[in-house]
């Protein structure tokens, strides 16, 4: 069908404002009068605190307020309440808050911090996940005395802070059936979400009625309000959160972090607002991180390359606590053994606790990571049996009807024509898995594919109101932090309605009073936005239809809507386009014309047993994608280069296809910093690179790449115009698809990441 609107490269609406420098961020709010907020944090990683001495602190002028954990002994958290919001009893990471202050300045606040005295009674760290499986040392010593929600499950005397498990069939008789049995492991590294604006927010509370306000660039502001709610005792109604543009988040504002310190502090200023901002330093130390993972995977196959069985354990160091790190283990889990066809599969996860920083939400919720690892079991396998390795994916991929691990039978898949389209892209059949340049460069190619469900149930509201002048308002609590909502939302009311793009602009939002939006993650807002959107319109026609028949004094029952003229079906002069309806003079003196749409998959959802995650639907999309790479190796200096990335991606339908196009470049690049660059390095407990000069991220001079990248659209049939999500799942099979291109190279098999110039150089020694 051809579109007006919809599956055309529309240019992004909020790219003039943010290139100009207009677009209002966090960092750029401030009131007269305000406060500036600084937190004195712990420098050690595990800790008893023995006292806190403020005197000094107090005594320094322009200081207004210090707060520590027995003036605030609050704690919160999404999926269980164990994290303080300043420490009161001991700490358990490297930065962890133990007082705030408050001052006119933020030189002074910063000086008051430094003056502040704490003495601590260092306790042992457990620094890495086999330190904390050995449970010699528990962070947290009673699980029980904390409030947990029904979607975490930890094991009370031990470091795991939830559990998950999928089952299938029966391994251990598909290793029997099995003619080949191969063990593994993968390690990924820790990573910092690096995005260019830091953590902040600006709280604001009114001490006779309670209320709070605090302005933040959220991810998800109606998953924050609750917690805010709680933590502070005060109804929802009372929580207000007024949006900023995002200066990138990827999962990192997903979650509270500066709020409630900011609240905290605010709470004794007499309703002075305080503007508490993270530091760089304090974004390594002290915000969130990707959490480290291991990956134990052992398959069964034929000698023909049919994958039996699969066993999968996923270890993740989730840090000092939680946080987002159940949500991880649930969506990596369903994802751990790929989109293939397995009889018999089993996945236990496990949210380890250590004293590092907190490993939590990160673009792509714990897929990437293991992608890497049954990717890099696919290629272990292929060179076992002597299999090309697209060959050996082709013939397990899952298709049209085929049953998933989850047991569903799966519809609207394109893993097959994906891996095709890849494939093609870096012209595979062109040469060998490995060769030798005319430059005596080792090169190689790898690929990898995916699968990737996103959160269900789920719901997401919106409104949509006309103005007097014809133009569109769509009231959205869905997040642009780059991934082009603000254009891609609008391109489907057009489409609907017939209105010109330039016409229609998103609300900031403020959950006063916008409608409400889960979360702005799993890579479902064009899924869900657009389809409440599609419904909002709807009533828009129809309301408009009502006040044109009105206005040419004939009955409703004679009026049409077509591609936004409203005209009568037996007198077509009669007419009046919706970009010219404010010429009309219709909307003057006329009830509103405003109408809602609310879309929820609780009823296409089918809620996975929990002991089994069988379903006959456990997700209402599921995402699927291939990437192959071609990477070239100098022997003598060890440095790797990606010379080229072929991409192939189901979107179902590209509502905006340069968008989809931008968000794969950007991950390609991303995800290249994930394989051969980024770590987080601690020791004891300590980070030895939290800054951006000893912590690796590409650079213009690393995304010299050559990208080939192809959308494959098989309509989802509950997508807006069939669309699925991309927001995530660009990043998902990069690293994967490195790793095995750089193994292919060395004829090694690399199993962790970043490989680094060092790994190439050891390679077979010891």
């Amino acid at each position: 069908m051809d579109y007006r609107f919809v599956g055309k490269p529309v240019i992004r609406k909020d790219a003039i404002e943010k290139v100009t420098g207009q677009a209002k961020f966090g960092a750029d709010i401030d009131f007269p009068g305000q406060l500036y907020g600084a937190v004195c944090r712990s420098p050690y990683p595990h800790a008893r605190i023995i006292s806190i001495n403020t005197e000094k602190a107090k005594k320094l002028p322009g200081v207004r307020v210090i707060v520590t954990g027995k003036d605030c002994p609050l704690l919160y958290g999404q999926f269980i309440e164990d994290q303080p919001v300043i420490a009161f009893d001991k700490v358990r990471y490297q930065g962890e808050p133990v007082a705030l202050v408050a001052a006119e300045d933020l030189q002074t606040a910063q000086e008051a911090v430094r003056l502040i005295e704490v003495e601590y009674e260092p306790l042992p760290v457990v620094n890495s996940i086999e330190e904390a499986l050995s449970n010699k040392t528990l962070l947290h010593e009673d699980w029980s005395k904390y409030h947990v929600s029904a979607a975490c499950h930890p094991i009370q005397n031990t470091n795991i802070g939830d559990t998950f498990t999928l089952r299938k069939g029966d391994v251990e008789q598909g290793f029997q059936e099995s003619d080949l049995v191969i063990e593994n492991s993968f390690s990924c590294s820790m990573l910092q979400h690096t995005t260019i604006e830091p953590h902040t927010a600006t709280a604001q509370v009114n001490n006779a009625t309670g209320e709070i306000i605090v302005y933040t660039p959220a991810q998800s502001p109606f998953t924050i309000r609750p917690i805010l709610a709680k933590t502070f005792n005060v109804p929802l109604e009372k929580v207000r959160v007024i949006c900023t543009e995002i200066g990138g988040a990827f999962g990192s504002k997903y979650e509270v972090r500066a709020e409630p310190l900011a609240i905290a502090l605010a709470r004794f200023t007499n309703g002075r607002p305080v503007k508490l901002q993270f530091s760089r330093e304090e974004e390594f130390l002290a915000s969130v991180a990707r959490a480290p993972a291991q990956i134990q995977i052992k398959t069964g196959v034929k000698k023909d390359g049919t994958l039996v069985a699969q066993q999968v354990k996923v270890y993740w160091d989730t840090g000092a606590y939680v946080t987002t790190g159940p949500r991880v283990n649930y969506n990596a889990g369903f994802a751990a053994c790929g989109p293939y066809k397995i009889p018999h599969a089993w996945v236990d996860g496990y949210c380890v606790m250590t004293n590092k920083s907190l490993g939590t939400a990160y673009r792509g919720f714990g897929v990437p990571e293991v992608t890497c690892a049954h990717e890099f079991q696919m290629d272990c396998i292929a060179k076992e049996l002597g299999m090309d390795p697209l060959e050996l994916r082709l013939k397990n991929a899952l298709g049209e009807g085929d049953i998933s691990v989850t047991g569903e039978v799966m519809k609207s898949i394109a893993v097959k024509e994906c891996l095709e389209e890849a494939a093609k892209n870096v012209g595979w059949f062109d040469k060998p898995l490995n060769w030798t340049t005319e430059e005596g460069k080792l090169a190689g190619k790898g690929i990898a594919c995916f699968c990737k469900l996103t959160g269900t149930p789920s719901t997401t509201s919106v409104i949509l109101k006309l103005n007097e002048d014809g133009s569109l308002v769509i009231q959205y609590s869905g997040r642009e932090m780059g991934q082009g909502l603000t254009t891609v939302i609008p391109q489907i009311a057009a489409e609907s309605l017939g209105i010109d793009v330039e016409k229609i602009n998103l609300a900031p939002v403020d959950t006063a009073y916008s409608p409400y939006d889960k979360t702005t993650t799993s890579s479902r807002s064009t899924f869900h936005g657009g389809n409440a959107v599609l419904m909002a319109a709807e009533q828009v026609k129809e309301q408009l239809l009502g006040l044109v028949a009105k206005h040419f004094g004939v009955s409703l029952d004679e009026m049409e809507y077509v591609d936004g003229l409203m005209r009568c079906k037996t007198d077509k002069s009669k007419a009046i386009h919706i970009n010219e309806i404010e010429k009309s003079g219709i909307l003057k003196e006329q009830p509103p014309v405003i109408g809602n749409g609310t879309f929820s998959t609780l009823d296409l959802y089918d809620k996975p047993d929990f002991h089994t995650r069988q379903s006959k639907r456990p997700t209402v999309m599921w995402m699927f994608g291939a990437q192959a790479a071609i990477s070239e190796v100098d022997p003598a200096t060890g440095q790797i280069r990606l010379k080229t990335i072929g991409a192939a991606h189901d979107v179902g339908f590209a509502i905006n296809p340069l968008g989809c196009l931008q968000q794969i470049e950007g991950s390609i690049i991303m995800g290249l910093g994930h394989a051969l660059l980024e770590e987080m390095i601690y020791e004891k407990g300590i980070l030895k690179n939290g800054n951006m000069v000893d912590y690796k991220v590409p650079t213009f001079q690393d995304a010299d790449v050559e990208m080939k990248i192809s959308l494959v659209e098989k309509n989802h049939p509950d997508g807006p115009f069939g669309a699925k999500g991309i927001g995530e799942p660009g990043i998902c099979p990069v690293a994967a698809a490195i790793v095995n291109s750089v193994n292919a190279a060395c004829q090694a098999n690399f199993n962790s990441i970043p490989i680094k110039p060092e790994h190439i150089l050891l390679r077979g020694e010891g």
